[in-house]
């Protein structure tokens, strides 16, 4: 064979195959979160900041999360993919030899080496375009034709374009366009993650908070019980009290160091779900010191959190490209409804000549042209009607699914409103509350300390003061955890830690 066809054949090839060496190249369009490597670090004073931003490097829900946008992007290429053109190559020798019984003669021969080039190629607008053109050299002996050997060129196209069913820019972007919405989804999706993550590193932060502020009034009331164990074991030896008071006394301290162990095992079960959405592997990292953010109370305002809602949330906005995707169905579906008929036309030109040079013009040529129509009619179309029915009944049932998740966002918001304002006045009322407990514990204080009081109501006191301080403590975390509540509906803590998605 000659090298012609080959050299042709390989340069072919390289073409082809120059986008796939690039096939492997990170996409820089996806969200670099999830990939920290770097050890977690909590010394020093632990705040919202520092928790958020190794969470956003870490947490396995963001990590898990983020490869879907790249799923997404690559369901696009597949689908422009149907519009590229294809590039083909073929090459092969034939030989043909006749058998004989005259042993004077040569036995005859015939060599055919053919080498053929093809491009496919699908339009935006459902036609198909077809190039070609093959080369073949012949060679005979004895020669039966002149001139021997000869090389014989054909070059074609081809065009067949729709008319009714599947014809369109529109029809056939449809699968693009429906997976470009997907990545508009997976975006979306990605976003609703990161505001979950957002608001569950809020919670358990505050939640720690909790627990070990409480941990400290239950150290602070340990060593009042045993200070009055102290003075009650001094005024028994002094025939000032009884051995009731002891006991008294002595039950307080047990019931408190009881108290002390529960809360010590409350704050260290609250470390680990903090490293649990920080990402951490080992759960060896030692939390540092954590202290109360600021709880002065928001101006809120429904209207105002509802719209930052509706503009800012995840939920409604992949609801509303939901029903773009079934609306794109649905035009599809209905317009499958039509016959299928197309126009097909093609032309070609042969030539014959004595070198492969020449085989494009050579003294031997022709043309050739064809034309037509092609129609077919299913016998009802009841098959594609209903899968038209089915995608209107998918998009009505979206539509309607739409206006649930924008009823359930409406009550969520009104009811994360009433919850900031009924926490923060809940928090004043704590605070009135522990201001009592704490005067009323250092009246009776003073009346045990002249006589005037039992232990028993001392201890009273001191639990009395203990319940109203932790309900104080609870009250501040209800009210951070409301605010936080708020924010995760309207969209707005991912401003406030400055954290920047894909749109």
């Amino acid at each position: 064979m000659s090298r012609f066809p080959l050299r042709a054949g390989l340069t072919c090839l390289l073409c082809i195959a120059s986008p796939l060496l690039r096939a492997d190249e990170p996409d820089s369009s996806v969200p670099s979160f999830g990939e920290s490597v770097t050890p977690i670090d909590l010394s020093g004073n632990v705040t919202l900041d520092s928790c958020m931003a190794q969470a956003l490097s870490r947490n396995f829900n963001v990590r898990i999360q983020k490869f879907s946008i790249s799923e997404a992007q690559d369901s696009v290429e597949v689908q422009k993919a149907a519009f590229v053109p294809v590039f083909g190559f073929s090459a092969d020798k034939q030989v043909v030899q006749q058998p004989s019984s005259n042993l004077v003669y040569t036995v005859p021969y015939e060599n055919f080496e053919t080498a053929a080039f093809t491009v496919n190629d699908t339009l935006l607008t459902g036609g198909t375009v077809s190039l070609g053109y093959n080369l073949t050299r012949t060679d005979e002996n004895p020669a039966y034709t002149t001139p021997n050997p000869s090389f014989g060129g054909n070059a074609s196209i081809s065009v067949t374009q729709p008319l009714l069913s599947g014809a369109g820019i529109g029809y056939n972007r449809t699968a693009t366009d429906i997976a470009r919405l997907g990545v508009k989804i997976s975006n979306l999706n990605f976003k609703s993650t990161v505001l979950t993550m957002v608001l569950n590193v809020e919670s358990t932060y505050y939640n720690l908070l909790y627990q070990r502020e409480q941990y400290k009034v239950q150290e602070e009331e340990l060593q009042q019980a045993q200070q009055l164990l102290d003075e009650n074991t001094v005024r028994r030896q002094t025939g000032v009290n009884t051995d009731l008071d002891v006991m008294n006394a002595r039950a307080g301290v047990a019931a408190a160091k009881n108290q002390l162990i529960l809360d010590g095992q409350a704050v260290k079960n609250s470390e680990d779900n903090l490293l649990q959405l920080l990402g951490d592997m080992s759960f060896s990292t030692t939390v540092g010191e954590i202290h109360f953010p600021d709880t002065s109370v928001p101006e809120v305002n429904f209207a105002r959190s509802y719209k930052l809602a509706r503009e800012n949330g995840p939920n409604l906005a992949v609801a509303a490209a939901t029903i773009e995707q079934y609306k794109l169905t649905a035009l599809k579906s209905k317009r499958d409804i039509l016959p299928s008929l197309s126009v097909n036309g093609g032309l070609g030109y042969g030539s014959f000549a004595a070198t492969a040079n020449q085989s494009i013009t050579g003294a031997y040529s022709g043309y050739n042209w064809t034309a037509g129509l092609t129609l077919s009619i299913p016998w009802d179309m009841k098959a594609n009607k209903a899968l038209y029915h089915q995608a209107r009944s998918q998009l009505r049932s979206q539509e309607v699914a739409y206006d649930q998740a924008d009823q359930a966002l409406l009550v969520n918001v009104r009811q994360a409103v009433r919850s900031v304002e009924s926490s923060a006045a809940s928090l004043q009322s704590s605070r009135e509350n522990t201001q009592y407990a704490a005067k009323a514990y250092e009246l009776t204080k003073a009346q045990f300390d002249a006589g005037l009081a039992t232990s028993y109501l001392v201890l009273q006191a001191q639990n009395t003061l203990e319940t109203a301080r932790v309900s104080e403590l609870q009250a501040k975390v209800t009210l951070l955890q409301s605010i936080a509540n708020l924010r995760f509906y309207e969209g707005s803590s991912l401003q406030l830690y400055r954290i920047n998605l894909p749109e």
